[in-house]
Parts: structure tokens; sequence; C-alpha cells
């Protein structure tokens, strides 16, 4: 502004600033309104004004634009937007009957002068944008938000919601001789003149906008004020929109759709917009209508004529910018078409804009009516729009429960690549991608459906279907009272539950119908299962499913409302209040409980599986989804009888093969698994759904169906590429781009740990599983107990302090134990008790199985304290424990597989000396770390492996196998489905799942470093797996241990400097890779060599092995250590005089005249100097004089398969003597730190292999480079031992 006034003033002053464009200022779009505004500022009488050639300077035209468009420090398009608008509609009021003096003489005066008024108000609405918009041009400095999560959303928040504000419009109707007056009514006001109000909440919007004398002559021109859009006829109403669309034939497209004032301002902004050349971006929650508005808009303008006029895009997370632009070129081919021949304009409908990456491509498209750079075609009649999800994060509350109660995530919240600013998308309600900030002043809020549109809505959608089903209509208002109080109801929870829209209600009247049309089957079977059960308990007195329609509906919103509850009681007392006295909430919870009962008699369980509440409603919820093709998410922590309803599902649903009567008359399904997983991709789950679709394409639908089950779904939320945001399309029609054909809806459930976002699940019904309560764990251990009933009596007196002592515990461990550690207890604690009640020793070591693993949580004492017992003396060790879980001697029922914590992965050299001396040979399969093997393939190659062992019961050893371990997720819940008398279990990834036959033998063993499973594994993994604490301590003898303290003493006197206050050392400053084993490791190592029966000749040789490790430095400070005067000299004689401490080539000759006995010697090197050379590897033979010297580097290898490769061909060679050096530099990253432990186990495993019987020998040196800083490194020696 100040510039254009500079500019005037010195035309000469040379300026690169953009300023007004001369063209636009003398176009009409611009004079126009400046013109009316100048006038109306000046206070002018404008009834015979009208706009006419060039008036005023650049300067004043910006002057007037900013006075009057309400938007502080606007941006160009805002202006140019205010203008537009205001120029359409002063053009519509120069060219309406009620301008023309000729028409109207002087009974309109101030006509014009109240129309400017008013589009300054109405232009506002328009042009005022809905976000709160920050900054964002680069030219300004920037502030750094990283940290202030808030900020970050603070450019996307809503801060103009559409239903707090009023949308006072008047429209010059297409016909020139009409006027709509809509969204305001006019009231007499103090000073004789009229307000305009906002009809709804009374409030002024602007005082005296109209005289009294104007306000007769509209009257006298039959203009209709105060019309309470809502009360007229629905004819009337679409005729009213039908003029202002400029609509010649008015029909109703969709007699279904609810046309209430809202929903008819919302159709005229959108065609106000479309005429004015304002981009259209609307921001609703998910269901709140923004898609059907559409529609039925884009169906009114097309007048019945056969033609499409609406291209629908759903956009989601795997939205490419070239599908963006190939649904473009679609759509303008199409408009092209209905213009030449219809003459009516298209839509091109993006739906869920900012879920793609691709949003930028978008915007190009609304902003810049572009594709790539190319301008769209003029004159085609596309219009564009977009629909956005609102950016909201999760109360904190919120965020804490759901990963309280979820995944043990791979890659956390704070790391993970996902972000919007520093908020991680996981955080958010919706998963959304940043908006384009020349998106951002476009958006207006779409708004929420009042409680009152809502209802009539839910009356509409009850009679249609009411009348579809022929139900008495003295129902109708009971079932609509019910859903409107069912959907109030759940806005208020503050969880996920909340999340509620018109998809619920349609949902739920599904269901009805369902229970409704196939009552007379269920009342049949309830009423027999009902008499079994009152002869079991005498509180049951009321007629099951006695009232079809009222039976129906509590089922109904049993599936779709109460079924996210994790407390039902207060929503049950809220809808009984609705019903007759009979329905008190304790019948309508025992008729949901009898259906629920009903469907799991038809299957037959296992004697150990328990029938609690969470398998009835899961298995309930299954069956009714499945059978209505309803998506399904079951979300709840492991252990909720998840995995199992669904393995129990597709065993029941098998149509006429099915076991009972019952499940005869249902749909057979066809379950079709696909593993999520980090690696998982939107390609593998979108071929999932097509392969189901396959299966149902020749089928008869009414029979049949296909089912696609997403186990742990919530895992897939750390793929980098996002498959998860292909769901909606498929769970709304099937596929993703094509049109949908009837084959293509399949069924789906969807198993999660986590919450997803509420755009998925308002897609499904989810079932939320809660932790158990005292009162349902008991409940739980009695079910799996009833089978016996000996048994049963001597040990039901522990279930109370069982349940107390695993809540504790829960509490205890964040999650580390779960469900399935309880359930394991109770089993194995009935599978040990005969005739009398177990010991405590017995208990003591039920409880050490199931509950150990987690250094902080001393379970034993929890449950001894409950018990009353005392298990101090119990003599369990680990040791034995591992024994007994491993050995199939002392195998009882219920066996669980192991995880093995330990330090630097000593289990795995305890374990391979136990295997030796029972004569098992286990299959160990060591995960490689090296890049190119982290891919499918080799994930494949090892579950092939394990699949092997599974079939011929062979013991089996993972190490460092993170990225396999979700496909053993069903071989690890240990529910095999049988066939011939054989156990089969489901094995793959993703879509490539095999069924696999188990072997009563076969045996699984994790052993992972503690710390990575206590910071890196998923929590439903650690709970499927018995859990024991493994590491060097833990075998030895009490004479090594004394000798192992001794041995620390020592290291702490030969660390630790007298007087010194200057510099403090620790031993893993001083010996290279010292650890908290190291010491137990020496020892072991030492004493396992001979059987040496002097003590301290065993401590003279651990002393030695450890100055090996010291630094140089370390050794020189020595004179001042706390060792004895004679020791100090005596180690740095050795220390420096040996002729092997002199060089590595010094020491690898002395190496090689020490081996007599031995083929083969491993030998870890670190240093703190570079690296060898080929060179340096030259000089090193000539120095050694040996035979073959090969040098390699670890990082040169892409896979372990070619490092293994090139090993072979060195030992194949003829030689000697051969010396192989593997070189790495150390790197404190965990894959590259596990590159240099899975190189050293598979090296070591294949020159094992390649030993011969002749006189060859191999020295093997993995030399690691350290960095020497203050900070230490974390490298590890002595690994294993």
């Amino acid at each position: 502004m100040a510039l254009e006034v500079q500019k005037e003033e010195n035309p000469s002053t040379g300026n690169d600033d953009p300023l007004m464009d001369d063209e636009c200022f003398r176009s009409e779009a611009f004079q126009r309104p400046y013109q009316y505004l100048k006038h109306f500022h000046n206070n002018d009488n404008l009834d015979n004004f009208t706009y006419k050639g060039i008036e005023g300077t650049h300067s004043n035209c910006l002057q007037i634009f900013l006075f009057y468009c309400g938007v502080l420090d606007p941006s160009w398009a805002e202006l140019r937007n205010f203008v537009w608008f205001l120029n359409f509609q002063l053009q519509d009021c120069e060219n309406s009957v009620f301008c023309n003096v000729e028409f109207v003489g002087d009974t309109l005066q101030g006509f014009k002068n109240f129309v400017v008024e008013f589009m300054i108000l109405m232009s506002k609405d328009f042009a005022t944008p809905s976000l709160c918009i920050t900054d964002e041009s680069l030219g300004k400095k920037q502030t750094d938000l990283t940290g202030i999560n808030e900020k970050d959303l603070a450019p996307f928040l809503i801060r103009k919601r559409w239903e707090s504000e009023p949308h006072p419009y008047i429209f010059f109707n297409d016909d020139n001789t009409s006027m709509t007056f809509i969204g305001f009514h006019l009231k007499l006001n103090d000073q004789k003149g009229f307000d305009a109000i906002n009809p709804s909440t009374g409030k002024v919007i602007k005082e005296n906008i109209m005289t009294q004398e104007l306000y007769r002559g509209l009257r006298h021109q039959r203009v209709p004020f105060n019309v309470d859009f809502d009360q007229l006829p629905r004819a009337d109403k679409i005729e009213h929109l039908c003029s202002v669309l400029g609509i010649k034939c008015p029909r109703d497209p969709d007699e279904t759709y609810e046309l209430t004032t809202d929903n008819i301002l919302k159709m005229m902004a959108i065609h106000m917009r479309f005429r004015c050349g304002i981009p259209v971006i609307i921001m609703g929650e998910t269901g709140c209508g923004k898609t059907r508005l559409v529609k039925f808009m884009c169906e009114l303008k097309r007048c019945g004529a056969p033609a499409e006029n609406m291209k629908l895009v759903k956009v989601h997370g795997g939205t490419t910018s070239k599908m963006i632009h190939d649904k473009v070129i679609e759509a303008e081919t199409l408009a092209k078409t209905n213009k030449e021949n219809h003459e009516f304009d298209s839509v091109l409908f993006f739906d869920e804009a900012n879920t793609t990456e691709a949003i930028s491509s978008i915007k190009e498209i609304i902003c810049d009516h572009s594709v790539q750079g190319k301008s769209l075609a003029s004159q085609t009649g596309l219009q564009i729009i977009a629909a956005c999800n609102p950016y909201r994060k999760h109360t904190n509350e919120m965020i804490e429960r759901l990963e309280a109660s979820g995944l043990g995530y791979r890659v956390h919240a704070q790391e993970t690549q996902e972000k919007l600013g520093s908020i991680p998308l996981r955080q958010l309600v919706y998963r959304v991608h940043e908006l384009p900030p020349s998106l951002i002043p476009l958006v207006w809020d779409f708004g929420q459906l009042s409680d009152s549109t809502e209802q009539m809505y839910i009356q509409h959608i009850v009679q249609r279907q009411a009348k579809a089903s022929l139900i008495e209509e003295r129902y109708i208002p009971l079932i609509s009272n019910v859903l409107s109080s069912s959907q109030k109801f759940m806005r208020k929870k503050k969880d996920e539950c909340s999340f509620v829209s018109l998809r619920d209600v349609e949902r739920c009247m599904q269901v009805f119908v369902w229970f409704h049309r196939n009552h007379s089957m269920f009342a049949e079977n309830l009423k027999d299962l009902f008499q079994q059960q009152t002869k079991r308990r005498k509180n049951l007195n009321f007629s099951p499913a006695s009232d079809k329609v009222i039976w129906s509906l509590l089922m109904a919103t049993a599936v779709c409302y109460q079924s996210c509850l994790e407390s039902k009681d207060e929503y049950q007392k809220t809808i009984s209040q609705l019903l007759s006295s009979e329905y008190k909430p304790q019948r309508i919870q025992q008729e949901i409980k009898l259906m629920q009962d009903l469907l799991l008699s038809g299957v037959p369980l296992a004697k150990t599986i328990a029938r609690n509440e969470a398998l009835k409603e899961n298995f309930f919820m299954m069956v009714v989804c499945v059978e209505l093709r309803i998506p399904l998410f079951i979300v709840g922590k492991p252990g909720s009888s998840k995995s199992l309803s669904k393995t129990l599902v597709a065993d029941a649903m098998q149509g006429p093969t099915s076991h009972s009567d019952l499940f005869k008359r249902l749909k057979q399904i066809h379950l079709v698994s696909f593993q999520c997983s980090p690696h998982s991709t939107p390609e593998g789950i979108i071929h999932t759904f097509k392969q189901c679709a396959c299966f149902q394409e020749s089928k008869n639908l009414d029979e049949y169906i296909s089912v696609v089950v997403l186990d742990q779904i919530g895992l897939a939320e750390d793929s980098p590429k996002m498959p998860l945001k292909t769901l909606h399309p498929l769970l709304e029609e099937g596929c993703v781009d094509e049109k949908p054909q009837p084959h293509q809806r399949v069924g789906f459930i969807g198993i999660s740990n986590w919450a997803l976002d509420p755009a998925k699940m308002n897609r499904g019904i989810f079932v939320s599983r809660g932790d158990l309560s005292e009162k349902e764990l008991i409940k739980s251990a009695e079910g799996i107990c009833v089978s016996n009933e000996q048994i049963f009596k001597n040990i039901k007196n522990l279930f109370k302090p069982f349940a107390k002592a695993f809540i504790t515990v829960c509490k205890e461990s964040e999650g580390f134990f779960g469900l399935r550690d309880f359930y394991s207890l109770i089993k194995m604690v009935f599978s040990i008790t005969n005739k009398k009640r177990p010991t405590a020793d017995q208990i003591a070591g039920a409880v050490l199985r199931n509950f150990s693993g987690k250094d902080e949580v001393k379970a034993i004492d929890i449950f001894s304290r409950e018990l009353r017992d005392d298990f101090s003396n119990t003599n369990t060790s680990t040791i034995d424990m591992v024994k007994q879980s491993i050995f199939p001697a002392c195998q009882m029922e219920e066996n669980r597989y192991l995880l093995i914590l330990t330090k630097n992965y000593a289990a795995l050299q305890i374990l391979q000396q136990i295997f030796l001396s029972h004569q098992i040979y286990p299959e160990i399969i060591f995960g490689s770390s090296f890049p190119k093997d982290q891919e499918y393939m080799q994930i494949c190659r090892n579950i092939n492996r394990v699949k092997v062992c599974m079939e011929t019961g062979q013991t089996v050893v993972l190490l460092n196998l993170q990225n396999l371990y979700e496909s053993l997720y069903d071989a690890l819940n240990q529910y095999y489905v049988t066939l011939g008398g054989q156990k089969y279990v489901d094995l793959g990834l993703g879509t490539h799942r095999v069924k696999c036959r188990v072997h009563p033998n076969f045996r699984l063993i994790v052993i992972e470093e503690k710390q990575v499973v206590y910071e890196q594994f998923p929590i439903p993994l650690i709970n499927r797996l018995e859990k024991h604490i493994l590491d060097i301590n833990t075998v030895l003898k009490k004479e090594q241990r004394d000798i192992a303290d001794q041995l620390h003493k020592w290291v702490n006197d030969f660390t630790s400097i007298e007087y010194s206050t200057s510099k403090k050392y620790f031993p893993e400053d001083v010996f290279i890779g010292y650890h908290s084993d190291t010491c137990s490791s020496v020892v072991l190592q030492v004493t396992e060599k001979k059987d040496e029966t002097d003590d301290q000749v065993t401590l003279k040789k651990a002393k030695t092995v450890m100055l090996k490790c010291a630094t140089p430095d370390s050794v020189i400070r020595l004179e001042k250590s706390k060792l004895p005067d004679d020791e100090r000299d005596c180690w740095k004689e050795e220390y420096f005089k040996e002729d092997m401490h002199r060089s590595l080539g010094d020491y690898i000759a002395y190496h090689i005249k020490q081996s007599e006995h031995s083929q083969v010697s491993f030998t870890e090197v670190t240093t703190f100097s570079r690296l060898l050379t080929a060179a340096d590897a030259e000089k090193l033979q000539n120095e050694i004089k040996c035979d073959a010297v090969k040098l390699l580097f670890l990082l040169q290898f892409d896979t372990e398969y070619s490092f293994l490769k090139t090993i072979g061909e060195f030992l194949g060679s003829t030689h000697m003597n051969k010396v192989l050096l593997v070189q790495t530099e150390f790197d404190d990253d965990f894959q590259k730190k596990n590159i240099l432990s899975s190189a050293k186990y598979s090296c070591v495993n294949a020159i094992n292999k390649c030993l011969t019987t002749d006189d060859r020998k191999t020295f093997v040196y993995f030399v690691t480079k350290l960095s020497r800083m203050e900070a230490r490194t974390s490298y590890i020696g002595f690994q294993g031992g």
C-alpha cells in the first residue's frame, strides 16, 4: 500500500517489489466493486448509480478494498476473492428488476445502498479464512517451534466454526425477477429501522441494515422475509435452492437426504464460490456429511440427464501425484462432454485430500488451475472441491492411554519420521499431512451436524428401514430415540468412542434388520439355552427375545455402540430409561449375554479354554460383522482372546459343514490373513483385498463370504510406506480406484493392540478390550479349570490371590507381563495338581516360570504376599526352569516357547552346553545384520528354516531376528488347528502364508539382549513367551564365583589411582570392551580349558587374559594404582617386554608358534590406530612368514552370503597356515553394532564346519577400530563368554 502511494507521488522511483497489476485495476471485476464501495464510503445514494469506465488510482483502490475486506493484513488471494465475490453479486444486482428504476420507480429508495452494505457483510463470510493463519512467507523471520508441540498445529486450527457464526445471504436469482433471503431475519428496532438478526440465536448481526420505507417497498414487491426454511415443505425447499443454483427443472434426486437450512446454506455457499472462482476447500470431521452434500448438489444440477457429473477421488496415503493427474484428465474429458451435451458443470471432488503426501499436486490444481505446469482447459465447466480432515491432537491423557494399551513400538512416537512439525502423526486424531500455505486461507469449516438435524436424519433412516422390514409404526419413535441417545452418549465420552457419525446409525439399522429377520431362528435356540441356564442359576426370570423389535434393537446397540465401551453399565442405564419398565439394565445385559453364549455354544473348545466375557464378545462381534460384511476392528492388550476368536470363527462358520445346526444356516466364510509388520506395503494390503474378492467372484454372496484379516495391524503403523492409509476406500468399497463391483465388498477384521485413527475406525465397528478386573480374572481362571472338578476344588482358593498379585505385577511391569502369563500360570498349576493342593514349591515354580525376566519386578514376593506363603526357601534355579521348558521328558501340557534375556549373547553358549549334555543338536539361526539381509527375501528364507524345524520336531534357537518374529505370532499362540490328528499353524509374512505341521517335540527359543527386549520388542511378542534371564553368572559354580569376585577386586585396584582428584578412571576406560559380566566370562573361559584345581593359578591366568585388553597408558599408570609394588612391576614387565605385545605381527607370530594342538583360533583385536591396507597385509605376510593372509573389510559386504562365500573360498585353498583378518570400524548405531556380532557368529560357524583332519591351521582375527574419545563407546568384548 505504502509502495503504491510512493509510486504515485514519484513515478520515476525504481522498485522491484510487485505492485497492483494495472490490467487488474482497469478490469470490470475490480472497478465495479471499487466504485460502489467508494460511493458507499462517501454515503452517496447508489440507487441511480451504475458502474461505468475507470476511476481512481491504484492506491485509492487498494485502500478502499483493505478497509472493507474484513481481514487484517490479507494476502493478495484473499483480497482478490473478496473483490470477485462482490463483483458477481453487484452484477446480479444491476441485472435484477429490483434495480431497474423503470419498474420499481421510487418505491425501493436506498435499496442499492442496502445491497452494498449487506454484500460487504456477506463477502466477509466468504473471504475470511476459517483457520488461524500465521505468516508463512519465506521473507519473514521464521521462529523455531520444534518441541513446542501445540504451536505446530496453530496454523491448521479452526478458529471460525460454521455452526457458531451467522451466515446471512441474499441472492438475486437467475430469473432476475426474484430474490432469496436466507440465514437471517429482520427485526424492528427502537430507531424505527430494521436489524438483521441470527434466527437461531436471536443475536443482532447488523444494526439498522434497512429502513422501514425500504422494508415496506420490498414487502410490496412480494420479497419473502423471515422465512423459516426448516418448516417449508420439501418441494418448496428444493424450488428455493434451484432458483439460486440456476436450475430450470427442479426435481428431488434423493428423498433420503435431509434438507435443512444448514445444508441449503452450504450448497449455496459452494455454488457462489464456484461462480466467483474462489477455490472450495472444506474441512470437517469424518462422517459429518461432506461427500453426501456434494453428491446431492451434483445430482440436483444434473436434472435427471443420463450423464455422470461428479468424479469422486478417495484420496489416501498411497495416492500419488500421477494418480491425481490422471483423475484430473479424466474429469476434464467428462466435463467437456457434459458442457457440450447437457450444458451443466461437472465436479471433481478430492475427499480427504490432506491424507496424501501429494497434497501439493492438489494445491496446484485448485489454486493455479494447472497440472504439472500445464493450464487446465478453460470453459469446460469443471469445478474442483477438496475436503480435508481436521488437525487435532489427542489429549495428553488419551495419548498416554493409547501408548500404555498398545504396542511396544519399534519406532517410538518421538522418533517416528511421520511428523507434523514436531508432533508425531500418530498423536493426531487424524493422520494428516501439512496443508500448503496457499491453501490455508481458502479452507472453510464445514461444521458438525446439530443434534436436531441428526435427530431428523435418524428418524428418516429408521422410517425407511421400518417400511422395508414391515415394522409397526409405534416402534419408530422408540428406535429413533434409542439411536439418538446412543449418539449423544458416545459424543460425551473422552476417548476414541466419541467419534460417531451417521455411519454408525446406518450400521446399527443394518444390524437391527438382520436380527429382526432372523428372530425366529435365534428365539427358538435362545429359549432352549435359557432353560438349561435356569437350572444352573436361579436368578433368571424373563422370557428371552420375547419382543422381536426390542430384542433386535438391543442386539444392534450391543454390536454398534456397547462393543467399544470398556464399561457398559452407564450406557445400559441410559437406554433402559427409554424402554418399557421390564427392560432394566440387568435384563438388557442378560439378553445380550444369552445371545453371546448361544453363538459360542456352537463351537467345540479345548478343555482349558475359558469362556470368559472377552472371548464371548469378540466371537459374537466377529460372527455378526462377518455375516453382514461390516468392517470390524478389535483393539485390546495381548491375551484378550483376539487371535483365539478369529481361529474359532474360521472353525465355526463353515456353512453346511459347520459343527452346529445354527451355523449351518449362516454364511460359509473363508479367512485370508495378512500379517502386518514394519515391512508391510500398501500394495500388499490392496492385493489381499483383491485376492479375497477373487474368492467371492463366482460364489453366491448370500451364502459365502471371504474375509480379510489384518493381524497385528498396529505393527504396520511403523512401516515407512504407510500401508494403512489405503484402508479408507478398501473398507467402504473393497477397491481403491476402479468402479466397485458387488463381489469386491469383502468382510474385514482388523486385530490391533493400538487404536487407529477415527477416519479408519469410523468406517467400521470397533471393540475395545480393556484390562480385566479381579472378578473377571477369577472367572477366567474358573473357566480354565472347570473341566476337572477334583482339581478345581483343590486350587480354586488360589484364584483370588493369583488375580490380586497379577494386577499388582502388571502395574509394576508396565505391560511386560500380560494376560497370557496369567492364563499360563493357571494352566500350569492345573496340570501339576493331582489329588492334593499343590505345594508351596510347586506354586513358586509355576510363578517363576511365568513371571520372570524383569529385573525390577520381584513377582515371587508379590505372589508370596497375596498367598501368605513363604517362598524364600524355593531353590528352583533359572537353569532348572529353562531345562523344564526345553526337554520333552519334563514337558507338561502347558509349555510355552522361551524368550531368554541375556547379556552379550552369553545365553547361547550356556544353552549349547545344556543341549550338548543331552545330545540334542538344535538349529541355531543367528540373524544377519548385513544391510541387504533386512529385506523380504532373507526373512522368507529364515521362516523356511523355522518351518522345516517345526515339521521335523527339531529345536530352533533364534537370535537377532527382530524382523522375523511377527511371522511367528500364530505359532507362538500355540492354538493349533487339528486336521487328521496332526496340529497345524499359520506361518508367513503378509499374504505369503502357509499351513505348517507342528511336530509334538518342536521347541522354539528366542535369545535376545536384555536391553533390546525391554526397549524394542513389541509387547504382544513378549507376552506370548515364557521369559527368563540367563547370563554368565547363572552358570558359575561357587568356587568360580569366588574367583570372579577376586578378579573384580583386582580390576578395581588396577584401575583406581591413589590420591588422585583430577581424573577418575573406570574399568571400561582401562580394559577395552569391559562390561558387568567380563570377570565371570574370563573365569569361565580359563576354567573351561583345563580342570584346574588351584584357584590361585586360575586367578593368575584370568588376570593375564585381562591384561591383554588393557590400554598402554593404563599400564604406565600402574605406578599410582592400589596394586602392591611387586605385582605392578610383574604386570609391567609382562606387558612391555613380552614379544607378543609389540605389534599385531608379533602377536600373530606368537600365536602360530603356540597352536600345536588346535586347528583353528579366533581372536578379537581392538585398536585406536588406523586399519590395515592391502600393502600392510603383504608386509604382515612376509613378517610372520605365513602361507596365506586374507584381509577383509566387513562393510564391503551387503549380505552374509557374500561374506561367507569369500571366507569359504579362502579356506578352500591348500595352504598349510592361513591368517584371516576381518576389519571394521566400530559404530554405536544399533544395526552396525549387530553386524559385528552376527559376522563373528557366522564366521565361527562356517570355519568349524570346514575343519579337516590334516595339519592345516586357520587363524581368524576380528580387528575393530575404536575411537579414543572421552565419551565411552558401547563396544563389548568377551561376547558370550
